[in-house]
């Protein structure tokens, strides 16, 4: 066991320990996931307090021991109590915090991606329901480019030949491949001996509204974009469209991550009876 140590992180899950206890799972900013003891946390004179709650960010002084290390001091940096100002600004919290919380490890800091929940769980605050579903899905394309597998949108990655995509929407379709990680012309795809999309695994057909939208999010000025400006802008894609594209990073997401995600279904609800494409 070492000495006493400090470092500002976010609670992304916990979970009862014990009599008393919670364990804690944490995304630091300088040492990756961290799983702490937050000791007598779940009385009602806990010294802790809502400084164990989801989505708190932290400056934490922990001990270290030879299972699980404590939280001996915790002073709060930031809130997001915004988020809970209703179910889907709440659902699209959640969500980034479960894809998160599978792409950090101990020992791994990863400071733009802390940097990066955090600004995205900030303008989640107090939002319309629609406005979470873009800031969700803005955010989940920079969790991928982040993680280094954000999908390619330009390009066919059969071919290489750039993507057009039509001005008006038509019965123009490109396919998507979740294992190459990116778009590719249906013509690209059968050369190479295939004779349907249905029949690849993990393929799906999207629409030119959707690739428009993707193309969109992948500019580095959308990923800039203050809160404002960039839901004004989102403004010029159907709900239908977002709710098609969440789909497709979800789907894109559990097949890198090898997870079956636990919450964007939650996000299904929020937005029933709006018709989404099905894959």
């Amino acid at each position: 066991m070492g000495r006493t140590y400090r470092t500002i992180g976010i609670n992304l899950k916990a979970m009862p320990l014990g009599e008393s206890d919670r364990l804690l799972s944490v995304f630091s900013r300088d040492r990756g996931l961290l799983k702490l003891v937050a000791p007598h946390s779940r009385g009602s004179r806990s010294k802790l307090g809502g400084r164990v709650n989801l989505f708190v960010v932290n400056d934490l002084f922990i001990s270290p021991r030879r299972n699980l290390d404590r939280i001996l001091q915790a002073e709060t940096v930031a809130t997001y109590q915004g988020l809970n100002s209703h179910l889907t600004t709440l659902t699209a919290a959640q969500y980034l915090g479960e894809v998160v919380l599978y792409q950090v490890h101990p020992q791994q800091p990863q400071p733009d991606l802390f940097d990066w929940l955090c600004a995205t769980l900030d303008q989640l605050q107090g939002v319309s329901s629609r406005a979470a579903l873009a800031l969700l899905v803005r955010g989940l394309c920079g969790i991928l480019r982040l993680g280094g597998i954000a999908p390619e949108w330009y390009q066919c990655h059969d071919s290489g030949c750039q993507i057009t995509v039509p001005a008006a929407d038509t019965d123009w379709r490109v396919g998507f491949s979740f294992a190459s990680g990116g778009v590719f012309t249906i013509k690209a795809q059968h050369t190479v001996g295939n004779d349907s999309l249905a029949g690849i695994s993990g393929d799906r057909q999207l629409t030119a509204s959707e690739v428009r939208l993707g193309q969109w999010l992948a500019m580095p000025t959308t990923q800039s974009l203050a809160r404002d400006e960039f839901l004004t802008q989102a403004e010029a894609y159907p709900l239908s469209v977002w709710l098609s594209l969440e789909r497709v990073l979800r789907q894109y997401l559990q097949f890198h991550l090898e997870q079956t995600l636990r919450v964007p279904p939650l996000l299904d609800s929020c937005f029933s009876p709006v018709a989404v494409s099905q894959p």
